[in-house]
Parts: structure tokens; sequence; C-alpha cells
């Protein structure tokens, strides 16, 4: 079993993993490798000229529409290194296009093909690849070369041959046919680029599906206990209006009571300052209605000699002890000890209050009475001056 044994397909895929200029220069083996290499040399020629327009296509896209603006863009160098490139091209088709269409020859510099792929590929990688005139030295000695060798040693025998009219080769397959394999390698190559894209992609989508579920479970969380939270707040809320509403009937009930004693207070008061305004203005006629003195032993008109003998005063002292009244002793009560006003105490304050008003108003008439009752017993005793104690002396020497 040879390697021309193999089928067309594979070897030409062994084939392609060697430059073009090797193959080119195995066309020298044998005539089925011959024509094995000028499909390949064709082949490439043909798919150089994709590329490189697909590439101009691209920067052209990008640069700006004026000319002025074009100078000083980061890729005015990548316009001028493939506008050089598609000059060379059109003049390899120029030379070559006609023999190759007619079959009797195939694109012989397969080295031109390689030189043009790297410098293609030092345009699509770099960002800020060298000026055009480095890139394309090689490439324009070469491509300037092979049409020269082709124009002078090739080209008149090729022009014969058609001026004689030599029967033309087995037509060679059309451009489609020709591309057909390596068409189909690059829609699998794209469908396997893509089958990988979508496999990374459903793992980022599987992997942010995972992490916002995780989010919503979260939320769900704290919005349950949210919730939890405003039922419990809920009922706090109703407690408390229930609790204010308590207070406030209590209220309303202690300020009944308060109304009721303070209405109580009132007559209770009117009923003591009437007491006092009496017991006021009264003491002193009380009490000089209740004065009976003795005149009989007073030896009063009975004989003359006595007549200038100074009589007791009949009428009444004014009292040394000051009597306390109500009035003043509340007034002296209240200066001395200020309490709060009922109006910011609570309900059972105000009534502890009054009450101890109304004990503290009996206290001060029990004082009262007794008071008097003191002063009408020191009243009633005969009153001795001097004079007095030496009458009955004097009556006994007579």
């Amino acid at each position: 079993m040879t390697l021309l044994s193999l089928p067309m397909l594979v070897v030409e895929n062994i084939l392609s993993y060697l430059s073009y200029d090797e193959i080119a220069k195995l066309r020298l083996v044998s005539r089925p490798f011959n024509n094995i290499s000028m499909r390949l040399l064709n082949r490439g020629f043909l798919m150089i000229e994709r590329r490189h327009a697909l590439a101009l296509k691209n920067v052209k896209a990008q640069l700006p529409r004026r000319e002025s603006e074009r100078r000083y863009h980061p890729l005015a160098r990548h316009c001028d290194i493939l506008t050089s490139i598609e000059t060379r091209i059109s003049m390899l088709n120029m030379t070559y296009s006609k023999f190759i269409d007619n079959g009797i020859c195939c694109f012989i510099p397969g080295k031109v093909i390689d030189e043009i792929s790297r410098v293609l590929y030092i345009v699509e990688t770099s960002k800020s690849p060298p000026r055009a005139h480095e890139v394309l030295q090689e490439l324009r000695d070469i491509s300037s070369m092979a049409i020269e060798h082709f124009d002078d040693k090739i080209s008149p025998a090729l022009r014969r041959k058609l001026q004689e009219g030599v029967a033309p080769p087995p037509p060679r397959p059309s451009p489609p046919a020709v591309l057909a394999p390596i068409a189909l390698n690059h829609e699998i190559v794209a469908l396997r680029r893509r089958s990988i894209l979508n496999a990374r992609l459903s793992l980022y989508l599987a992997a942010q599906y995972k992490k916002f579920h995780k989010r919503m479970l979260t939320y769900k969380r704290i919005a349950g206990l949210q919730q939890k939270q405003i039922r419990e707040y809920q009922k706090k809320q109703k407690q408390q209006d229930n609790c204010i509403a308590d207070l406030k009937r209590r209220i309303e009930e202690c300020d009944i009571k308060y109304s009721e004693l303070t209405h109580t207070n009132q007559a209770v008061g009117g009923k003591a300052t009437a007491t006092e305004n009496s017991t006021g203005t009264q003491p002193l006629r009380h009490f000089g209605s209740q004065i009976k003195l003795d005149l009989s032993v007073l030896p009063i008109g009975t004989s003359k000699r006595n007549q200038n003998i100074l009589l007791p005063n009949i009428k009444p002292r004014n009292p040394l002890i000051k009597l306390p009244s109500l009035s003043e002793d509340r007034t002296q009560r209240f200066d001395q000890n200020p309490g709060p006003s009922t109006s910011n105490q609570s309900p059972k304050g105000r009534v502890l209050s009054t009450m101890a008003k109304i004990r503290g108003l009996t206290n001060e008439i029990r004082n009262l009475t007794n008071i008097s009752k003191s002063i009408e017993g020191r009243l009633k005793r005969p009153l001795r001056t001097e004079d007095d104690e030496t009458l009955p002396k004097k009556l006994k020497q007579d």
C-alpha cells in the first residue's frame, strides 16, 4: 500500500500540513504528485485572495472616511500594508490567471503564497505592526522575481501552445468544486468553535442561574422574617391600643371623681369661710357677754372715803394673745408649703390632696375651739390690782 493508493482527499489533507513552497517542489516527484500539487497551489492562491479581501474590508470599515483623519488613525499602517498586498496580488493575477484558466499551468511560486500569509498574520494579530516597506520588502522581491521569471522563461512557451491550438487537458474542477473539501473543513472548524462557545455559554448561564436562585432563596427567607416581624408588631400595636383605651377610660373615671370631690370641697370650704367670718367678727362680743364681775365685793358709792380711790377698769383689756384665723393660717401654710397644682397631679394624687386639706381644716377648727375655751376661762377669773390688795388692809385698821 502506497501513499497514492489512499483516497485523494486523504492525500490532500496530508500535504496541507506542508508549506506551499514545499508543495511546489513536490511537483518534480511524479505526475500524480504534480496534479495534486497543482490543485493545492491554485486553491491556496484563491484562498489567500479571499483572506486578503476580508481583512481589507474589516480594516476599512474601522477607518474614518476622511483621508486626513486616516493618516493619524491606529489602523493606518494596517491599511497601507493591505493595499500594497492588493497591488501585488493584482499583478500576480494579471500574470498567471490567463494560463490558469486555460488549464495550461498552475500558480507556480508557492513561496509567494507563504509570504503573503505571513504578512496577513502579522496584520491580523499585531495592534501596531511595523512600517509597510519593512514588512513587504521580502514579498516585493519574491513576487517581482517570480513575475520576471515567468515572463522571460515560461510564458513564451505557453503562448505558443495557445497559438498552436494544442488540445487542452481534461477540464479541471471549477473553483467551488476545488474548494469544497476546504470549505467543508472550515465549516467543521466553525461548528466546533460554535459548539465550544455554546458549551461555555451554557456553563456560564448555569452558574448565573444557581447564583440568582440562591439570591432568590435568601430574599424569600428575609421576606418571611420581615412578615413575622410585621405580625408581631401588629399584635403589639393592638395591645398598646387596648392599653391606651383602658388608660383613657380610667382617666375619665378619675376626672369624674375629681370633679365630684372638687364640688364637695367647694361646699365644705364655703361653710368653713362662713364660720371663719363669724368667729373673726364676734369673739370679743361673745367673751364680753360672758364676763360677769362681782361688784358687791368692791366698795363702790357707799362711803366718801373711797371716792378718791380709783375703780378697777371694767372694760375688757385688749387680748395679748393673737387669735389665729382660718384665712391667715391658710395663707401662711400655702406660703410655707406650696404644693403642686392639682391640674398637674394624677387623679389619685388629687383625691389625696383634697382629703389632706379637709383634715387640715378640721384640725384648725378644733384648735380654735380649744383656744376660745381657754380664753373664756381666763376672763371669768377676777382681776386683782395693787389697789385691791391695799383696800382690805385699810379696812382692818379702821
